[in-house]
């Protein structure tokens, strides 16, 4: 690429982030675009560390747990992006930053007005987000080792703080209703995830970023924290019993967990604790429904997560038994037997049943048609769609659609 195309580049990701976006050549800044115009530029104090990084990409925190991310491009360029949003709202901190920047008495309080208005973004979506740029750039993925994070906070509790911080910022934005129907679907899809026992979907969840915002529903962070495991515990429990768990063992966990969330008194085991929470459940309802696969030895359990993590990744793909076994290293015969043994279920079943819950959210979280949902699913037509899913599900796809839209009003 050259200097007119990266350009080209810093300005749709500053339009797309709103956001900062700077390019370099060594020292030289050889192109800057803000939609905020923060004159001086609040990066000053950072920005040498950034420039002198031997590591290829990064994503650098300040004190005031504003982020930044840099990745170094073909030919020398870097590209930097950022800050996020104010985090720490420390006036101590504040005002250093400003002495550093050599902020005007006058201008302090505009300066710092529109540092708090900008975006916020988490260090792991701007982490995601130079993983991005790397491989559709560079044409290659990051290494570990190429990567540099800097936490510049006193402990990791100001991280957790921030993260709740941010989503109440972002809930006062947001319109009321909007916001509320989009936590909602949110939590049902979560909850379905809990209810068909598919930990491997929730783990992925998670990794995208924050999937469940919530209401105030206390006056501190920690008091906040745990009411919402608490929600998290109740809810998992309740869903876990709509998958098959014992309505007893259910609520005992939750019990449990809940008595931990009162005993645990720090941020990031509370963070921790909730995630534990949500995919104890779901491993409990999947070994419900899958009980030698996952209660065996080693050999059977990796068999099992291997076969279904195939399956997971190309559900929307013809699924044939041939390549899948060959794909994983077994034999036809010996993948079949072995997989009707540890779940009862033959690989074209467990595909179809996969198949089949996956398009259950299709209908109940988007407006595809279900000639739609039947050609995304690679099934030979609608009318083989809607046999195979009112055999699995009891009902037909429209009934189903039907009742979660009625449901859900």
């Amino acid at each position: 690429m050259d200097k007119k195309q990266y350009e080209r580049l810093c300005y749709s990701l500053a339009k797309a982030l709103n956001s900062a976006v700077r390019l370099y050549r060594g020292q030289e800044c050889c192109y800057y675009y803000s939609v905020y115009h923060l004159n001086p530029d609040p990066i000053q104090p950072y920005l040498s560390a950034m420039l002198s990084s031997d590591r290829a990409a990064g994503v650098y925190a300040t004190p005031l747990y504003q982020f930044y991310a840099y990745i170094t491009l073909e030919e020398g360029w870097r590209l930097i992006l950022g800050p996020s949003r104010i985090q720490n709202e420390d006036p101590r901190l504040e005002q250093e930053l400003l002495f550093l920047l050599g902020v005007s008495e006058e201008k302090q309080e505009e300066y710092r007005r529109i540092l708090r208005c900008l975006p916020s973004i988490s260090a792991e979506r701007l982490g995601w987000l130079i993983s991005f740029l790397s491989i559709a750039i560079n044409r290659r993925e990051p290494r570990p080792e190429e990567l540099f994070i800097n936490l510049h906070v006193a402990n990791w509790e100001t991280e957790v703080a921030k993260r709740h911080i941010s989503q109440s910022a972002e809930l006062q934005e947001d319109d009321s209703l909007d916001r509320h129907r989009l936590e909602y679907n949110a939590e049902r899809l979560l909850l379905s995830y809990i209810e068909n026992g598919e930990p491997d979907k929730i783990e992925e969840l998670f990794t995208a970023g924050p999937v469940l915002g919530g209401g105030p529903m206390a006056d501190n962070t920690l008091r906040q924290v745990k009411n919402t495991c608490i929600c998290a515990a109740t809810l998992a429990a309740r869903a876990a019993i709509a998958g098959g768990m014992d309505d007893a063992a259910s609520f005992r966990l939750s019990d449990l967990y809940i008595q931990r969330v009162e005993l645990t008194q720090d941020l990031p085991s509370l963070e921790k604790l909730r995630t534990s929470i949500i995919l104890d459940f779901a491993r409990q309802v999947q070994q419900v429904r899958y009980p030698a696969a996952l209660a065996g030895d080693e050999e059977s359990k990796s068999l099992f997560h291997a076969c279904a993590e195939y399956v997971s990744q190309n559900l929307y793909n013809q699924i044939r038994v041939e390549e899948m076994a060959q794909q994983l290293g077994y034999s036809r015969s010996y993948l079949c037997s072995r997989f009707k043994k540890l779940t009862g279920l033959t690989i074209t079943q467990y595909v179809l049943q996969q198949k089949i819950l996956s398009a259950q959210r299709m209908l109940e979280f988007t407006d595809k048609s279900i000639s739609e949902i039947a050609a995304l699913y690679m099934f030979s037509s609608q009318s083989h769609f809607q046999n195979v899913f009112k055999c699995i599900a009891g009902q037909t796809p429209q009934t189903f659609r039907l009742q979660r839209q009625a449901r859900a009003k």
